[in-house]
């Protein structure tokens, strides 16, 4: 498991992940409810499209499993990603 899948395995009383940085937040709300391109997530946080965004932005989230693709082609570059929902433990 990866530490930040490590950090966010729990929720806060939000149903928030409080380990993640504003800008994952962030993204985890884009991809909510519909799901967005790679592209379309880096474009949205305002940085530049490169290898470095990307596993910021999009792969350490997947990894952490907060975050799934909704294909299982990883080289397709139309692939979109939706925010994964977690059930809390009351």
């Amino acid at each position: 498991m990866s530490d930040l899948a490590e950090k966010v395995s729990d929720l806060d009383d939000n149903g928030d992940y409080p380990h993640l940085t504003t800008q994952q937040q962030k993204v985890l709300e884009f991809c909510n409810e519909t799901p967005r391109t790679a592209r379309e997530i880096i474009d949205m946080v305002g940085v530049k499209y490169h290898t470095k965004t990307l596993e910021q932005y999009v792969n350490k989230l997947v990894c952490a499993g907060v975050l799934r693709p909704t294909n299982a082609k990883s080289h397709d570059s139309n692939r979109k990603y939706i925010t994964a929902h977690r059930e809390r433990d009351d």
